[in-house]
């Protein structure tokens, strides 16, 4: 058989197995409505446009009997697409072995069979509504892309990666972190041949073109949909939420105005009845976070919305106009309160990002954070010695895994970072790079100069 053709009949055999895996839960679980699902179905102004949209045409081509059934049976076949393309990509780009390329394919499925039968959700992501049905398997794809830019400084890739960035941005808010992975990633893999002044410049452009493409589909979104060029609403009250559950009743003082300050001391009072401040939390990290992670979005929902919305309708606000109002008040609530929130939300912000480092790996437990530190450390010591091995023996054809693994622990770091300044690191904003540290790790195990699993070709 031609290399062609067997190339040709392991990718099918590889997506055939891949969708059989991903709409196996979706025949046992069905589909899974989860709480933010009713907003995307409903196109609620504060939310990203772009998971509104893909519901929005499938109901529009299938009818509202069976379009939810369609969208997870294409998150399960885009979800296999995914876990097929990396397989097949990193199989190719080190040399991978049979054995090896299995190994990258369990680390795909992994994650699924995790959340399925391990964590509490108890569901595959890819047979719920909600943006990491289409996010996930997106990631990857653009993390293909960079991984192009950085081995080969492929143009394509290049390009790739800036409209997977629009995409997942587009999808979810916290995927900006998409256009800080590739600006250092640019600079990293044009800095020799081009220079530090036109690197910076050429990853500069990219990630500019990268966010006004996001803005430009947020504003069209909003203006199709609602007659206003303008980005989604809400971004406000994420932060907002954090400063609530950090603030005492002392700081209605920074409360400028007199209305706003009621709504404040409203809001304070109705969290206080049920616990949800940070006074209540427990000692220690996991303990405050625990406590943040169950309060926050109780705050924001059934305080801070319910709140305002009573103050609303007591001053007979029309309904058209209470989108704006909320985001107002939620606004300028939020930059009064920022100051004065901000030696308790360094504190907290540690707590965020040592739970998502852990969360990222593995589950977090008072055994299970002592695990992860050691996975990072044996994780590093594997790079350490394949460092020492290219330098020493490895053969210079031999592609390296030092910058994959180098980039995964960045993209890790950028990732938990990021979202750990504007909210909670749960599990499903962490998940994104779980499989590829594992992946990453075992590339680094099997290629020549770890056990030198290579493939026999």
């Amino acid at each position: 058989m031609k290399k062609t053709q067997k190339q040709k009949l392991t990718g099918i055999i590889l997506f055939s197995v891949s969708l059989l895996f991903y709409l196996l839960w979706y025949v046992l679980d069905g589909i899974i409505l989860t709480e933010d699902a009713a907003s995307y179905i409903n196109m609620q102004s504060d939310r990203e446009p772009g998971y509104c949209l893909y519901l929005m045409l499938l109901r529009q081509l299938f009818g509202t009997e069976i379009y939810l059934h369609i969208a997870v049976i294409g998150q399960c076949i885009i979800a296999a697409i995914a876990a097929c393309a990396i397989t097949l990509k990193l199989r190719e780009l080190f040399s991978l072995n049979w054995l090896g390329s299995a190994g990258i394919l369990a680390g795909q499925y992994g994650v699924t069979l995790l959340n399925r039968f391990v964590a509490q959700r108890r569901y595959s992501y890819f047979n719920s509504i909600e943006t990491e049905g289409l996010a996930y398997s997106l990631w990857v794809f653009y993390f293909l892309c960079i991984l192009g830019i950085l081995y080969k400084r492929d143009k394509k890739s290049l390009i790739g990666a800036v409209v997977w960035s629009v995409v997942l941005i587009s999808i979810r808010k916290h995927m900006l972190i998409t256009l800080i992975i590739l600006f250092f990633v640019i600079l990293a893999a044009y800095r020799k041949e081009k220079g530090w002044i036109r690197t910076f410049g050429i990853a500069l452009l990219a990630c500019i073109i990268g966010f006004a493409g996001t803005k430009l589909v947020d504003c069209s979104y909003n203006w199709l949909m609602r007659g206003e060029f303008a980005p989604h609403t809400g971004d406000s009250s994420f932060i907002l939420g954090t400063e609530l559950y950090l603030a005492d009743s002392d700081m209605e003082r920074y409360i400028q105005d007199d209305e706003h300050r009621e709504l404040f001391r409203e809001i304070m009072k109705r969290a206080d009845e049920k616990q949800y401040n940070i006074a209540y939390a427990g000692k220690g990290w996991q303990a405050i976070e625990d406590h943040y992670s169950s309060s926050y979005d109780r705050i924001k929902f059934d305080i801070v919305m319910v709140v305002i919305r009573e103050n609303q309708e007591a001053r007979g606000l029309a309904e058209a106009d209470r989108e704006a109002d909320y985001n107002l008040i939620a606004g300028t609530m939020m930059k009064e309160l920022l100051i004065p929130c901000i030696p308790r939300l360094i504190k907290l912000y540690f707590c965020n990002v040592l739970h998502g480092f852990i969360t990222t790996i593995l589950k977090v437990h008072p055994v299970l954070n002592w695990a992860a530190l050691l996975l990072y450390l044996l994780y590093l010591g594997t790079l350490s010695y394949l460092m020492r091995q290219r330098r020493q023996s490895m053969e210079a054809s031999a592609v390296s895994a030092v910058p994959l693994a180098w980039l995964v622990l960045f993209s890790i770091a950028v990732n938990v970072c990021f979202t750990s300044l504007t909210i909670y690191c749960q599990m499903r904003y962490m998940l994104y790079n779980t499989s590829l540290f594992y992946q990453a790790w075992w590339i680094m195990i099997v290629q020549p100069g770890g056990l030198r699993l290579r493939q026999n070709s």
